[in-house]
């Protein structure tokens, strides 16, 4: 009597198609709170391919055809980022793996920062001539340190009020002073007046606009310290 054959599985060897690394815009680590999924911006839904989290925290596309234009969004609800988030990339083009900085919320924690800016800003001119200031939206705020080289700095931008929460890298080679840093801020976007406002920063204190920024005026607008961290 012969003996049953035995047959074993061959192995599964997964291909790496596309790597998304969705990471924190102010401190650069992996963001591992978001979700990301495979998205058709044409049928603005998502696509059933479920995306894999490997031990670093990305998101990794398995077994696609990498040469075709793949977009992911990034899921930010409930995280403290803005969003969601959407990008596009040919893996076989522009490599297999794409680097998203989130930008955080202006009521997210930023117990980890050294510098914090908040404020708010607003249009007293144009379709808002004649009646009270109208929050603007949509407005990137950055920072630029008037002496020293620059730490690392990520923009940030004005929500549905107008307000927002700007995070301040120290000067590279601050050291251990504290500052006062002298700074410029820059408020831009496209289609309305910028405007420029220099301030005084110091490491380890949160920042605060008492008056508003208005992008038609030119006055100082008052700007105080709250306690340390």
């Amino acid at each position: 009597m012969s003996r049953p054959s035995i047959v074993f599985e061959q192995p599964r060897t997964d291909v790496v198609t596309a790597v998304v690394i969705p990471t924190d815009g102010i401190t650069r680590r992996t963001a591992r709170t978001v979700d990301v999924e495979l998205w058709d911006p044409d049928r603005q839904v998502a696509l059933p391919f479920r995306l894999v989290r490997n031990l670093s925290g990305h998101a990794v596309l398995l077994n696609q055809p990498a040469d075709q234009e793949l977009t992911f969004r990034i899921l930010t609800r409930d995280t403290g980022y803005r969003g969601p988030v959407f990008v596009t990339f040919n893996p076989a083009v522009d490599g297999i793996s794409r680097v998203v900085a989130l930008e955080r919320c202006p009521d997210a924690g930023f117990d980890d920062v050294a510098i914090l800016v908040r404020g708010w800003v607003v249009r007293s001119a144009g379709p808002a001539a004649g009646g009270p200031p109208v929050p603007i939206s949509g407005v990137t705020v950055s920072a630029e340190l008037t002496q020293g080289g620059p730490g690392h700095q990520f923009p940030a931008t004005t929500n549905a009020h107008g307000t927002f929460a700007l995070a301040v890298g120290r000067p590279a080679n601050a050291g251990a002073d504290a500052g006062p840093f002298p700074t410029t801020l820059h408020f831009v976007k496209d289609g309305l007046p910028g405007r420029d406002v220099d301030v005084e920063l110091e490491a380890g204190r949160v920042h605060v606009f008492s008056e508003a920024i208005d992008l038609d005026a030119a006055g100082q607008p008052r700007f105080t310290h709250e306690n340390p961290f």
